[in-house]
């Protein structure tokens, strides 16, 4: 037996902790600056997977991979390793400064291998992107998934030109993106033509607040035409509560039918009312009830809907407990542990859910009390016929009382 170990295990090695969990990234970009100062022979796969992903959180990190990554002879050259570039924002008070907005100019081009752009928090008015941007953005092309969270622009057309400049893209994430709303915007023609500007477009996941109803009507109308053929077959939803009328409800049940055919992967806030009846090839659905004031009589009344005989899954997120009658913020909401819930029972024993694999409810219980037996024994009072097929699974969460 060798009394070294080969180059090639250890670079499996390697290549193994570059797998861990990205959203713990501390933990993992620690792991591998260790690796790269055990020997010389572990630097270059070490620094390689360092590189992978970069996480720039404040403008400090920016400056820093600037001066000693981008403008050094030996270390830019790892920069053919990046995979994403996340800028986010760790103080929620601050600003990123010019990190998200210089990234297109000082980057063009230097990123061969990008394939994942995450910008949270940041504010794209104060450098108004000129017409050469979408110039800019062609030298990122190879970007396949794109988030943008909580970002503000100085008018939509700047977040239109943002994605059409990427036509690779495979998975859209847009989340609470604003700008000044104008008069002439409501008057924008959204009749395109017929052109698919993601065809490998795959999933797709919005989400906007209530007072963001104007955004959102703007971005909807757009999208809906937009997408053309994209076949898109995972689509999260949230809308914190859609009017039940008007333009908007329009708008969305426009988006709703040109995705109708295609997706597979639902997830949605139920207070939403979107028409499940649209989706016809539903494989699997998640309903979120956080914010839901109806009971489960009205939870089996929008499953009634269902058109798919496809649905192998059911997932019920954000659901609580009697036991947080004193909270004043979730008091209002749906419970778990109400008798009502045998409705769920009831439709979802009908033969439209014949295809039923696993039905699942996240539920979240108060911390301190030992509540999960009697929370299971009332889903198998209640959720009988379910239970009797062994489908049912209760995942039990922990939570702090308000």
């Amino acid at each position: 037996m060798p009394h070294y170990i080969p180059p090639d295990i250890t670079d499996v090695i390697i290549s193994a902790v570059a797998t861990e969990d990205m959203f713990v990234g501390g933990a993992r970009t620690h792991t591998l600056a260790m690796c790269a100062l055990v020997c010389r022979a572990w630097l270059p796969r070490s620094r390689a997977k360092l590189f992978e992903f970069i996480w720039i959180k404040n403008q400090r990190s920016y400056d820093l991979l600037i001066e000693r990554v981008l403008r050094s002879e030996t270390m830019s050259r790892y920069l053919i390793s990046v995979n994403g570039f996340h800028i986010y924002n760790e103080n929620a008070e601050g600003r990123l400064g010019s990190a998200a907005r210089l990234f297109l100019v000082e980057f063009a081009g230097k990123l061969p291998g990008l394939r994942d752009w995450f910008v949270l928090d940041n504010d794209w008015t104060l450098q108004r992107p000129s017409v050469k941007w979408p110039l800019l953005l062609s030298q990122f092309h190879t970007i396949t998934t794109l988030r943008l969270e909580n970002c503000r622009f100085a008018c939509f057309s700047d977040v239109r030109r943002l994605l059409t400049a990427l036509p690779l893209i495979s998975a859209l994430d847009i989340w609470y993106l604003t700008w000044p709303t104008v008069s002439r915007e409501l008057r924008l023609p959204f009749t395109l033509r017929s052109r698919t500007y993601w065809p490998k477009l795959n999933a797709l996941h919005i989400g906007y607040d209530k007072d963001q109803q104007q955004c959102v009507k703007t971005f909807l109308r757009w999208i809906t035409a937009a997408l053309g053929g994209s076949a898109v077959k995972e689509l999260s939803c949230g809308f914190f509560g859609l009017p039940p009328t008007g333009a908007l409800q329009e708008s969305a049940v426009a988006f709703g039918g040109r995705l109708q055919r295609s997706v597979i992967d639902l997830d949605t806030l139920i207070i939403d009312s979107l028409a499940l009846s649209e989706f016809i090839a539903l494989e699997r659905l998640s309903l979120d009830l956080f914010r839901y004031q109806g009971n489960w009589e009205d939870v089996a009344s929008v499953l009634q809907d269902v058109a798919s005989t496809r649905l192998r899954s059911i997932t019920f997120k954000n659901v609580y407990t009697r036991a947080f009658k004193n909270d004043t913020s979730l008091q209002r909401f749906n419970k778990f542990d109400q008798d009502t819930l045998e409705e769920l029972d009831r439709v979802l024993s009908r033969e439209g859910f014949r295809s039923l694999q696993e039905v699942v409810l996240k539920v979240h219980a108060p911390l301190g009390e030992d509540q999960e037996e009697l929370l299971r024994a009332h889903a198998r009072r209640f959720l009988s016929k379910l239970h009797e097929r062994k489908i049912i699974r209760l995942i039990v969460y922990r939570r702090r009382r308000v």
